[in-house]
């Protein structure tokens, strides 16, 4: 009996490096597109780190897909570097508190991000909290907490009150809702007094500037034409998530190798979006009749 195989090596005729498409994947430039300005007001905010040892707080929220994640991130790696370059006693840290799931976890993810050997468990928050404070003695330290509603949501807000307490401690504190601000107590609002930072969805415009660098480093030339791609950076941008946009390209393409072709087609991206569909994309889609309308002549789907 001849053996089943299952994964072959072949030459592929629409991908270079499917990997660019990733949601997770970083930018190729390794800096987030289209967010400049974004990134030169929170540096402005968070720059008196270097001066003074403490900056002002910032709460930055978005829709999820609006590059939140990727700007912090961003950002501590230009603090770290530029502390590192003057010779200034500042690290910088980011933990998950989503994926963390408890504030002990998160603590000990955020005392393990900035160097320190801790052991995976048995140590008790308060020995945590004393290895933290132990960096503080020479170190500024900024923090950033991601989905920092997870943790409002299994208590007030101990660890970040607690932070928020400590000296030469600088927060960033990221959120999908505004509204999770308002879970804050009075009593931490008023020695936070974070900065609101708005991370607005993506243009169509800005969507396909960030979809074509991917695009360069994905798919092999010409793998894609001009206009698809409009019709997926449109549709991105109305559902207001840019991840939607690289899972729609990667379908596609998957879709177009697996047939054999040489490039991408509208029905593969037809075919990407039907296997995508969410009520979001359902309402994009209703808002993009006209568009779609107009281009029935080229059959486009």
């Amino acid at each position: 009996m001849k053996a089943l195989t299952l994964f072959e090596d072949r030459p592929t005729k629409i991908f270079k490096d499917a990997s660019w498409l990733q949601p997770l994947s970083p930018p190729p430039s390794g800096a987030p597109l289209c967010r400049e300005d974004d990134l030169k007001f929170m540096a402005s905010y968070l720059s008196d780190v270097f001066r003074t040892g403490q900056a002002r707080n910032l709460f930055i929220f978005g829709k999820p897909g609006t590059g939140k994640t990727l700007c912090v991130q961003y950002l501590l790696r230009k603090i770290e570097k530029h502390a590192e370059e003057k010779g200034i006693p500042v690290l910088a840290v980011y933990v998950n508190a989503g994926k963390a799931r408890t504030p002990y976890y998160t603590m000990l993810e955020m005392v393990k991000g900035l160097g320190l050997n801790v052991p995976s468990a048995g140590w008790q928050m308060f020995r945590l909290k004393q290895a933290f404070e132990s960096l503080l003695k020479e170190k500024s330290i900024v923090v950033a907490v991601d989905e920092v509603d997870s943790l409002l949501q299994k208590e007030k807000e101990p660890l970040i009150y607690y932070l928020n307490r400590q000296p030469k401690t600088t927060l960033i504190l990221v959120s999908n809702r505004i509204e999770d601000a308002a879970q804050l107590s009075k009593r931490l609002l008023s020695t936070l007094q974070p900065k609101l930072v708005s991370l607005d969805p993506y243009t169509p415009e800005k969507v396909k500037t960030i979809l074509l660098d991917r695009v360069k480093n994905a798919f092999q030339p010409d793998a894609i034409p001009e206009n698809l791609l409009n019709v997926v950076a449109k549709l991105t941008s109305e559902v207001g998530d840019l991840r939607l946009g690289f899972s729609i390209l990667l379908s596609a393409g998957q879709s177009a190798e697996r047939a054999g072709k040489t490039s991408i087609t509208a029905e593969d991206i037809h075919s990407a979006i039907e296997a995508e569909k969410t009520t979001e994309i359902l309402k994009a889609l209703s808002k993009m009749r006209h568009l779609l309308e107009k281009r029935k002549k080229t059959e486009l789907f």
